[in-house]
């Protein structure tokens, strides 16, 4: 019998199988986090997280990025800026990033791998 055949036969069956007590993953009420000193920008990253700092060229389009929503097929997904609500490029592309950002994203992965 494999495994998942005594599962089901045990998940059919329950009457017949002792209840696993499940212990309780909580913390005490005292321990509690502090609340958030800055509640409008969610900038808790993972060490390690590769930061790619703003290009000379994503300020330029600063002024013509749009929305998610606001996206097309065929225009660049490239997120502009770092805040809500977050802008993307939006430059007529025939992939998912303009020529600009693909150059860039493949330098971050070959940076990350060598650090590897």
């Amino acid at each position: 019998m494999s495994p998942n055949v005594i599962a089901g036969i045990a998940f059919r069956n329950r009457a017949l199988f002792s209840s696993k007590p499940r212990a309780r993953n909580c913390r005490p009420h005292e321990s509690k986090r502090a609340p958030r000193k800055d509640k409008t920008a969610m900038r808790d990253r993972k060490p390690g997280t590769i930061i790619i700092p703003p290009h000379k060229y994503d300020l330029e389009r600063l002024p013509f990025a749009k929305r998610l929503l606001e996206l097309r097929p065929g225009e660049c997904i490239w997120p502009i800026n770092d805040g809500s609500p977050f802008l993307f490029c939006a430059v007529k592309t025939a992939g998912k990033y303009c020529q600009h950002h693909q150059s860039r994203a493949v330098a971050v992965h070959r940076i990350a791998k060598r650090e590897k």
